[in-house]
């Protein structure tokens, strides 16, 4: 079923009917209610002014009034349509002079003996204003008087005005309607047809018509913005094949980065492939630098030779590292897991380090916390995580400073149980969002408390820039000068501890040094 609507002529001139209606309600209640208080302030003044003169001319004496001069003045009010009673009491409330209906005494008579003040009452329902004033004389009150009017005149009067008024509004109503449907017929609903009949040709596929509307500004503006809309749609219906044209390029590209990521599994078997390369390349390696050891033990070398054996060598060596880097990266050394202690374990790497001569610059300094630190794990794995920490501070202190490798004990609960790093930057495993699944580690993302041994190496050097700081795990991402490193020494260490059921963190602050974190769980 079809929905009931108005039309606007309705809804804007039944708006106004509304708005006039009010108005009228508002405006005549203000009115009236003013007319009545302006009304019955004059009621007031003129009734003060009557009962004024009335106590200006009572005896002193209160006797004799009805011959006095104030009973002559009595009478003649008397004679007045809007008179109702007068009434005068002595000092002791006993009635003297009464005039017209109602009681000689009452309760507010007797306030104004008492307080010697006159007052003005209006009795609801009764049509009627009350005036009382005291008579004094010599300063003294003697008496009291009470004047009764009628407001039957005041009333007749609100009601003409009030018959007034709404005849006129009337009028006004009529006219107003007249000539309000006029101009909106003209000025918007003509206008609105015409538009409408433009939008039922837009909507049939017409997008070159334009819509001429006459009338106001807002119509004129409402006119332009509508053939501004059947350009718009003009332009996004030739734009359409464009879009089709290239939807179909996106699937294109869609297709070349799918056989892309097909090129890049393919590179990581080249990765393997790579691996068991460098294995094949340590045999003739090996060879070569047995055959330089045995040139070198010739004594009768002279000089010159010596040193391009020495130079030899050194580049072997070199090459040698490369390939184990390589071969423990892509194929990690089984566990040979027992009860290890680990205070003694970094102790002995210390000392074993020192004795090569990599710390002769090094102020090295091992401390150990209260407790026993003994973990279940590799301990020639994680020696060589050590030694690996170890050479990283030793590089990144060219001119000497201080290393300081800790043993203690702790709960790790990631991330919230890192320590509490200051001012420094903080990164917890290889990756920003590693706990989302990429380690194997029990722990690592499960949310609760883990007791570990917490083997921490930090360093007076450069400290890591925070850029590179999330890298720093990544295979063959390193900040070393070219020769110096292969950048898989932290990534073969991550693994490692990873592979021991630990965690290896690391908190870093340019120009004041770095500190690495083994979190390994205390043995059960």
């Amino acid at each position: 079923m079809r929905r009931l609507r108005f039309s606007l002529s309705f809804l804007i001139l039944s708006s106004l009917t509304f708005l006039l209606v009010l108005t009228w309600f508002l405006l005549s209640l203000i009115s009236f209610k003013t007319a009545e208080s302006d009304l019955l302030r004059q009621k007031s003044d003129k009734a003060r002014i009557l009962l004024a003169s009335f106590t200006a001319l009572v005896p002193p004496s209160l006797d004799g009034i009805g011959s006095s001069a104030a009973g002559v003045l009595a009478r003649q009010l008397a004679g007045e349509p809007e008179f109702t009673a007068l009434a005068v009491v002595r000092g002791d409330g006993a009635p003297v002079f009464a005039l017209g209906a109602g009681s000689p005494a009452d309760e507010r008579l007797a306030a104004c003996l008492r307080d010697g003040a006159e007052s003005v009452w209006l009795p609801a329902g009764e049509g009627v204003l009350i005036r009382y004033a005291p008579i004094i004389r010599e300063g003294a009150t003697v008496g009291a008087a009470r004047l009764v009017l009628s407001l039957a005149g005041e009333r007749q009067m609100l009601a003409h005005s009030r018959h007034l008024f709404l005849a006129y509004f009337a009028l006004d109503f009529l006219l107003l309607l007249a000539v309000g449907s006029l101009l909106l017929s003209r000025f918007i609903i003509i206008p609105m047809r015409k538009l409408l009949a433009a939008t039922e040709r837009i909507g049939a596929g017409d997008y070159h018509h334009k819509a001429a509307v006459p009338g106001s500004r807002e119509i004129a503006e409402l006119a332009d913005s509508f053939n501004q809309m059947v350009d718009a749609l003009r332009v996004k219906d030739e734009e359409a094949v464009r879009h089709v044209t290239s939807l179909e390029r996106a699937n294109r590209e869609l297709k070349e980065a799918r056989e892309e990521t097909l090129r890049s599994e393919k590179m990581a078997s080249v990765g393997m492939l790579a691996a068991g390369t460098a294995h094949e390349i340590g045999t003739p390696l090996a060879a070569i630098m047995g055959y330089v050891s045995l040139l070198r033990d010739d004594e009768s070398l002279d000089p010159e030779r010596a040193d391009y054996l020495r130079r030899i060598q050194h580049e072997t060596e070199r090459i040698d590292r490369i390939v184990h880097d390589l071969l423990d990266y892509a194929r990690p050394v089984p566990l040979a897991a027992e009860e290890v202690d680990v205070v003694a374990l970094v102790a002995e790497t210390v000392e074993m380090v020192s004795r090569q001569g990599a710390l002769k610059r090094v102020q090295v300094h091992i401390g150990a916390g209260e407790g026993s630190a003994v973990a279940v794990t590799d301990p020639h794995q994680l020696q060589q995580v050590l030694i690996n920490l170890l050479i990283n501070a030793r590089d990144a202190m060219p001119d000497g400073g201080r290393l300081d490798v800790a043993v203690s004990t702790g709960a790790f609960m990631p991330p919230a149980g890192l320590p509490d790093s200051g001012r420094w930057s903080v990164m917890a495993g290889r990756r920003k969002d590693d706990f989302g699944g990429v380690f194997r580690t029990p722990f690592a993302g499960d949310g609760s408390e883990v007791p570990c041994i917490r083997i921490a190496v930090t360093d007076t050097g450069s400290g890591i820039a925070p850029e590179h700081l999330e890298r720093i795990f990544d295979p063959f991402f390193t900040t070393k000068e070219p020769g110096r490193g292969t950048g898989l020494g932290l990534s073969i260490s991550a693994r490692i501890v990873d592979s021991l059921g630990g965690r290896m963190t690391v908190e870093s602050a340019v120009g004041e040094g770095s500190r690495f974190e083994i979190w390994l769980p205390v043995s059960k």
